[in-house]
């Protein structure tokens, strides 16, 4: 019962604000993009060696920071905000 009630909070949260959700999503797609091309340029513009690996690995987690962040901003404008209207609904 307690998970239910934190998650029905984070969803009243999250759902609420669909411009901070849109921004979250295009700030976390920027980053994965900024990830992605610190990858590349490990890739191809770094000669074999510890340091290509090193900036491929500091491309991956900006990367993967970027997608979750563009995945709570998406979740925060869809399912939560369905979520959201549901249980409006249930309540009236």
């Amino acid at each position: 019962m307690k998970i239910k009630n934190t998650l029905h909070k984070l969803a009243l949260k999250l759902g609420n604000n669909p411009k901070l959700a849109f921004a979250r999503l295009l700030q976390g797609g920027l980053i994965f993009l900024f990830g992605s091309l610190i990858l590349i340029f490990s890739e191809r513009i770094i000669n074999d060696s510890i340091q290509q690996e090193l900036v491929a690995i500091l491309g991956v987690i900006v990367a993967s920071m970027g997608a979750l962040l563009a995945l709570l901003g998406y979740l925060s404008m869809s399912v939560l905000r369905i979520y959201h209207i549901i249980n409006d609904k249930d309540q009236q």
